[in-house]
């Protein structure tokens, strides 16, 4: 695992979070105290399968997956996030539950920057300030809203119905996906996939 600590100063960090619109000044001033700005180039970990991760983050550029692997060695790809999203807190997906140690590896699919919080600082700083507080909520809203909308898509849509509306609203992510992560992530295969891409292909209406 690789990463690189990006040496950017109070003034840089503090602009980096001004994509975070619940914060005041004060607010982000208190954030760039804890704050390590990470960098991940093109495939690295973030965390892998057994590790201890105590932090959260807030993805500023690039994209990320989260995957996992089943007993029978099947990796399945659960979730991405990049930077067309709206800003949220993440983290390994134990940490809603408390614990600390992961199943998951988060991945770095393209170069990516982070701004990593140590878990306790950042959840003491949003029990003290109500922007902070704002943000930590709607992130956690975005989290669950993204489950529920996957969840009732894998139970009822078609493969065809989940594939126009994953090109249609994660654009960013097909672009710089591999396929056969866009695939598992849809629950189909490479070869289908394919197959979607054709027909979707030839009912768009040719280019003048």
């Amino acid at each position: 695992m690789y990463t690189l600590t990006i040496m950017l100063s109070q003034p840089e960090i503090l602009q980096h979070l001004e994509s975070i619109h619940q914060l005041n000044d004060d607010e982000r001033l208190e954030l760039s105290k804890i704050c390590k700005p990470l960098f991940l180039p093109k495939k690295t970990k973030l965390v892998e399968t057994d590790d201890r991760f105590d932090s959260v983050f807030v993805l500023t550029a690039g994209l990320l997956r989260w995957y996992f692997y089943s007993d029978d060695g099947t990796e399945n790809n659960v979730f991405f996030s990049s930077e067309a999203d709206h800003a949220f807190i993440a983290s390994i997906p134990e940490y809603y539950a408390d614990r600390r140690e992961t199943k998951y590896t988060i991945e770095a699919v393209v170069d990516t920057q982070l701004l990593l919080f140590p878990k306790e600082l950042f959840e003491d700083l949003a029990f003290q300030h109500k922007g902070i507080f704002q943000f930590y909520v709607k992130s956690l809203k975005i989290i669950i809203d993204t489950l529920r909308i996957r969840t009732e898509q894998l139970c009822s849509d078609s493969p065809s119905a989940r594939y126009e509306v994953f090109l249609e609203n994660r654009s960013y992510i097909t672009r710089n996906t591999n396929r056969k992560h866009i695939a598992n992530f849809l629950g189909i295969t490479p070869n289908s996939l394919s197959r979607l891409t054709a027909r979707i292909q030839k009912k768009r209406p040719p280019k003048n």
